[in-house]
C-alpha cells in the first residue's frame, strides 16, 4: 500500500512530530511491540521488528478507511468485523491521546479530529442499530458515537 496516497494527511503530520512526540511514539510501539509479540511463537515474534498496531499504522488504517467511505470504494470484502475491528482500533487512538496529553497537544489531536470530523461525514448515525444486528459483543455504554455510525451504503449486504 502506498501510504502517501491512502492516508497523505497522516504522513504529512508524522514529518512534522517533533522530537518529543517521536520519543514517546516510540515508546508507545515499543510496548506495543512486546504485547504483540508475547501472542507469537518464538521464531515468528523474533522476527517481528515493529508492531502491526503502531500509533503510526493505527492512524494511517483509519485514514485508509475514512477515504475509501468518502469514495465509496468500501466492497463486498470489506465485511462488517472488518468494520468493528476499524472502530475498536480508531478508539484506541483516543485512549492512547488521553494517556499522552502532549500528544494530544501536538500534531496528533488536531489529525484526530480532522480524521473523526471527515469518518462523521462519510457515514450516517443510525443509534448502533447496523451494530446490534450483527452482534452484542459490543453493548456498553461507554462506547464512542462512533459505534452508533454506519457507511452510507453498506458493503456487507451484497
Amino acid at each position: 500500500m502506498n501510504w502517501a496516497d491512502d492516508a497523505p494527511a497522516t504522513e504529512a503530520a508524522w514529518t512534522r512530530l517533533t522530537p518529543a512526540e517521536r520519543a514517546s511514539i516510540d515508546q508507545v510501539d515499543a510496548e506495543r511491540l512486546e504485547r504483540e509479540r508475547a501472542g507469537m511463537a518464538p521464531r515468528f515474534a523474533e522476527a517481528l521488528i515493529e508492531p502491526k498496531y503502531s500509533v503510526r499504522n493505527r492512524f494511517r488504517l483509519w485514514e485508509h478507511l475514512i477515504r475509501r467511505l468518502e469514495q465509496d470504494r468500501l466492497d463486498e470484502g470489506y465485511l462488517i468485523d472488518l468494520y468493528f475491528n476499524d472502530l475498536t482500533s480508531r478508539d484506541t487512538l483516543g485512549t492512547l491521546l488521553d494517556a499522552h496529553p502532549e500528544l494530544a497537544a501536538g500534531e496528533l489531536g488536531p489529525l484526530l479530529a480532522a480524521l473523526d470530523r471527515r469518518f462523521e461525514a462519510a457515514t450516517e448515525f443510525d443509534g448502533g442499530a447496523e451494530r446490534r444486528r450483527w452482534t452484542s459483543r459490543f453493548e456498553s455504554e461507554q462506547l464512542s458515537p462512533r459505534w452508533s455510525r454506519r457507511p452510507h451504503r453498506l458493503p456487507w449486504e451484497h
